[in-house]
Formats: structure tokens, sequence, C-alpha cells
């Protein structure tokens, strides 16, 4: 017997889907042990998300999803992935890892669907946003009481402890954090009255926390995306967040003498450059397949019982560089395939940004989370960020959030809507910033427009076709339903 729901009843189950996952995997991520298998609440929670806005999806259709969500360079990853597992031995676990990397393309391709509808979407990132501030409460009990945070005590005289929130890691706590600070600046910009008050006061909260956790990655990541943002919005405006910043570094204690660390020759600094060592010897040892998806522990015991000069004291080890990791578990390609993924994902929201007729809220919106997007990134070099399930599904959420801003937009890429002139691609008027980035842009478009490749490609329909490919191949018709090629509605 087939269920038959109506259109309230699907909008109202994605919701709860999405919302569920959200504060399920807010409130615990540590995996428990399940045989030989590890699971969590991401492991148990996307797929049953996804489940719950299948049926909104159905009804919406994929034709407005870019096809970037699962495109060239995505499904060359999953395919190299799979080539890897098999290349390896065909290890059970190392496949289930590749089906994790899959479900997370496919819940941003849902979200991407689902948070086109623009109440659906407020809800989501005040939810994001209040759960987060909540954790940094949390973390306040825990910096005020210290063994509330077993394990993350006393590394150094002027830091008594590193707090952890709702994580159990106060590195994969920063990097949730980082991502908040998008949501929280997004809606800051967005809402009004009381509601931007209450924004402000949850960005502070989550800063304050994020600081707290003494992560430098973080830190550096949350200072790229501030800058990004500004310089968009207008450059004029860095003087001042510089002196924020500056007062945030010597009004909360331990952050100057963390940061002086940074260049330290001893400590974490040279324990990571270790780490990385290790890591580049299993890329060279076996650039191809690696050493089998999911199994970085396995490369890194061979390595270092190989070379016990780059031994740093520990037997097991993550690689401290997300795409490092990857490359040494799946080959160089299968590394350098998903950077391009995520670097994609995380950029995208600087073109809806920067378009002409675009809504000033779909703006700010998309270059916040743009923005942090970006700085997760730039993290993820010094941080197993992908890796880490808690902390990483925000940002296929966040991206997924971002695609669904572009509604209408994706099509136009190869001749982008370019603002009327130069001085008027700011979001808050004109900067010198501002027109180099669009002069850059103007660089790149008309190398791009005369290029072989362009002219090969048939000068945007072979992205027309391309689109039409992918909303109607097998596989997605047979998930989303027969409909899944057409129009979408439009809030």
């Amino acid at each position: 017997m087939r269920l038959c729901l109506s259109d309230d009843h699907a909008r109202s189950l994605a919701t709860i889907g999405l919302l569920g996952l959200v504060l399920v995997v807010t409130a615990y991520g540590q995996p428990t042990a399940v045989g030989s298998f590890s699971v969590d609440t991401v492991v148990l929670g996307v797929p049953l998300a996804i489940l719950l806005c299948l049926p909104y999806v159905r009804r919406r259709g994929l034709g407005s999803v870019p096809t970037y969500l699962m495109g060239p360079a995505a499904l060359l990853f999953l395919t190299w992935g799979l080539l890897s597992v098999v290349a390896t031995g065909g290890q059970f676990a190392s496949l289930l890892t590749i089906v994790r990397y899959a479900s997370y393309f496919l819940l941003a391709i849902v979200v991407s669907v689902v948070m086109q509808d623009a109440a659906i979407r407020r809800v989501l990132l005040w939810t994001i946003g209040v759960t987060a501030a909540a954790t940094a409460l949390l973390a306040f009990a825990q910096y005020m009481d210290p063994q509330l945070t077993p394990g993350m005590n006393g590394i150094s005289p002027e830091i008594s402890t590193r707090v952890v929130g709702t994580f159990y890691n106060s590195n994969f706590y920063a990097e949730y954090l980082l991502l908040a600070t998008g949501v929280t600046g997004a809606l800051f910009f967005t809402e009004k009255g009381f509601a931007r008050v209450l924004s402000a006061v949850l960005g502070l909260l989550v800063v304050v926390a994020m600081l707290l956790t003494y992560t430098r990655g973080s830190w550096v990541g949350l200072a790229i995306g501030v800058l990004i943002f500004v310089t968009v919005v207008d450059v004029r405006y860095l003087v001042a967040v510089a002196a924020i910043g500056m007062a945030g570094v010597l009004l909360v204690p331990g952050v100057a003498a963390r940061l002086s660390q940074s260049t330290a020759n001893s400590g974490s600094a040279e324990f990571r450059l270790g780490i990385w060592k290790i890591a580049g010897q299993a890329i060279r040892t076996r650039p191809l397949f690696g050493y089998g998806a999911g199994d970085f522990l396995g490369a890194y015991r061979s390595v270092v019982i190989a070379h016990p000069e780059l031994f740093q004291g520990y037997l097991g080890f993550g690689a401290h560089n997300a795409y490092f990791e990857l490359a040494a578990e799946i080959g160089v390609l299968g590394g350098v395939l998903f950077f391009i993924v995520t670097a994609v994902y995380a950029a995208r929201g600087l073109f809806v940004a920067t378009r002409k007729g675009v809504d000033t809220t779909v703006k700010y919106t998309a270059l916040a989370l743009s923005s942090v997007l970006i700085g997760f990134i730039a993290n993820t070099f010094t941080s197993n960020t992908f890796q880490h399930p808690q902390s990483g599904l925000f940002f296929w959420i966040l991206a997924g959030t971002v695609a669904a801003l572009g509604v209408g937009l994706w099509g136009n890429e190869v001749r982008p809507r370019e603002c009327e002139s130069r001085s008027d691609e700011g979001l808050a008027g004109g900067s010198l910033a501002n027109r180099l980035v669009s002069s850059v842009r103007r660089l790149f478009s008309d190398m791009w427009r005369t290029s072989a490749c362009f002219s090969w490609t048939g000068t945007g329909v072979a992205s027309e076709s391309a689109s039409q490919w992918f909303t109607s191949s097998v596989v997605l018709r047979w998930v989303f339903g027969p409909n899944s090629g057409g129009s979408s509605k439009k809030d």
C-alpha cells in the first residue's frame, strides 16, 4: 500500500528531518563501537534525514539543483574511491567509508531543494544559531570548572582548560563553532529589530566559546572568513574588524600565549609537522590507490614501522590534514578530487553574493555562509575536519543551503550577470578591493570565453545538456521520482 502525503505533510517531514539531524548531532556525536564498526549519530542520522526529506524533494523536483553538487569531480571521486576499495582488498569498512562520503553529497542535494523554502531555511539557520549558543553556555561552565572537560586540562600555565561544549574534542568543537559564526552572521545581517539583537548575542557567545577552545587552526579559518566577508561588503571596515579581533586576543586569557606557540620549534607545531611527514611518506609509498579508504591508521603504522626516524611517540594518529589523509587512503587523485569538490562547494556563495538583481537578504546569507565554508577549508589543512563527522556534517548542510540560495543563477554561470559598474560590486558600497576582485573575475571570464574548451562546449549549450543529463539520470529519477527533471517551485 502506497503512503500518500499532502504537500504540507511532506514539507513538515522534511523540516523535522533536517531539524532533528541538527539537534541530535549537536547534542551527541561520540562514536560507539558496534562489533568491528563505529556508529554515531551522523551515520544513523543522515540516511534518516534524507528519507524524511524525500517526499518533499520528489514533489519539488531536481530541476533547480546545480550540477556541481554531483558534478564530474564528485562522481570521479566516488568512482576512484570504489576502485581504491577493490585495489586494496575490498574491505567492507572501506566500502562503508565511500558510502559515507556519497551520503554527504546526497544530503547536500536534498538540502539544496528543501532550503529553497525561505521559511524552512530561516527556521534551520535559527536552530543552528541557538543550539550553538547553548553549547557555548555549557563551554563557559567547563571553563569555570576544568573538571568538566577531562583530558583537555592544563596545556600551559595560561590555559587551564580547552572547552569542548557538547563535543568530545576541542578541535572538533572549534570547527563546528567556526561554521556557526557564519550562521549567526547571516542572521544578523538579514534580521531586524529584536531578532537582530538576539543574533548578535548568539554570535558573541559563539565567538567567545571558540576562543576558549584554544584551537589556532579554527581561529585562522575564522580570520580568513571575516576577511573575505568584509572585502566583499566594503574593505573600509577592515580597520574596525581588526580592532575587535585585537581586543579579543587581549581580553580572553591565554589567547595571546596560544598564538605565540604557533611559531615555536617545539610542542604541537613540531608534532604536527612530524605527522605531515608521515602522511607524505604514506602518499609516496602508495600514490595510486593508497592504503584503503578510512584506514589512515594502518597507513600510519606501516610508515612508522618502516621509517622509525619518523616516529612521533604514537602508533596511531590522524594526519591533521583531511586532504593528506584522504590521499594516503585512496591515492593522490582521490585527495585532489575531494579538494576540488569541497572548494567548489565552499566558494559558490561568492558567486551568489556578487550577482545583479539578487535580493540583499539572499546575498548576505550566501556571503556569510560561503565565507566560513572557505575558512573551514583553510582549517582543513591543519586538521582532519572532514573526518570529524559531528562537526563536518554542518559543512554539507551549509553548502547545500548556499546551493539553494543560488536558484535561478546556476544556469547562467558561463555568462554571469555582472553588476552595472565596478564601483557597485560591494554590498555596502564600492572599494578598491572590490574593483580588484571585479577586474580579476572579468579577466578569467574573458579567458574562458575565448578558450578552445569553451568553444567546444557550445557556449553554454553543454551546461544545459549537463543539467538535463543530471536531473534525468536513472539513479536520481528512481530515488527522487519521475518529476525530478521538471522545474521546481520557488518561494
